[in-house]
C-alpha cells in the first residue's frame, strides 16, 4: 500500500493526471480519453469525482499494468476516499 494515502481532491486530480499521462504515453488512449472527459464533466466536483471513481473501478487491472501495485493501491484509495467523502 502507498505510504501516503489519498486525503483530498487535489491528490485525486494529481493521480488522475499522472495516470492519464502514462496511459497516453503507453498507447492506452481509451483510458486517457475517459479520464480527460471525466475532468471536463459538468460543473460539479461531485460529478467529476464520481466519474473518476467509476473509471478507476472499471480499470483497476489496466492501472496495475501501467503503474504497478502502488498505482492500483492508489486507485483503491481514491475509490475509498470518494465513497467516504460523498457517501458512494
Amino acid at each position: 500500500m502507498s505510504a501516503n494515502p489519498i486525503n483530498n481532491t487535489g491528490e485525486v486530480y494529481q493521480f488522475v493526471e499522472s495516470l492519464r499521462t502514462e496511459a497516453s504515453r503507453r498507447g492506452i488512449t481509451s483510458l486517457a480519453t475517459q479520464l480527460e472527459n471525466a475532468l471536463n464533466l459538468g460543473s460539479s466536483g461531485l460529478e467529476i469525482l464520481g466519474a473518476i471513481r467509476q473509471i478507476i473501478t472499471e480499470n483497476l487491472q489496466i492501472i496495475r499494468q501501467l503503474l504497478g501495485p502502488d498505482g492500483s493501491s492508489r486507485g483503491e484509495q481514491i475509490i475509498a476516499f470518494v465513497d467516504k467523502s460523498f457517501g458512494g
